[in-house]
């Protein structure tokens, strides 16, 4: 069965909610801060961690039609021990 991608900057509540870990708060959150250009600033947000942001990659989730694969390439040159 296919996933079903989901843009962070565009998605509804109820949307948000699907991706992993993703419950009313971190939801309210994303659309509270929205816009956003990178998956860097999502890290920085408040109960958001590289991990978190790489299971919402995981689940789905997507910066809109802009993002980069580059922003794929630059999060695994990151990637902790």
């Amino acid at each position: 069965m296919a996933q079903k991608k989901i843009n962070i900057n565009t998605a509804s509540l109820e949307e948000l909610t699907s991706l992993p870990k993703i419950g009313d708060d971190r939801a309210q959150t994303l659309i509270d801060e929205r816009p956003f250009d990178s998956w860097e600033e999502i890290d920085e947000l408040p109960g958001f961690d590289e991990t978190l942001v790489h299971d919402i990659q995981n689940g789905g989730g997507y910066l809109g039609e802009e993002e980069e694969w580059s922003e794929e390439e630059e999060w695994s040159e990151e990637e902790v021990e």
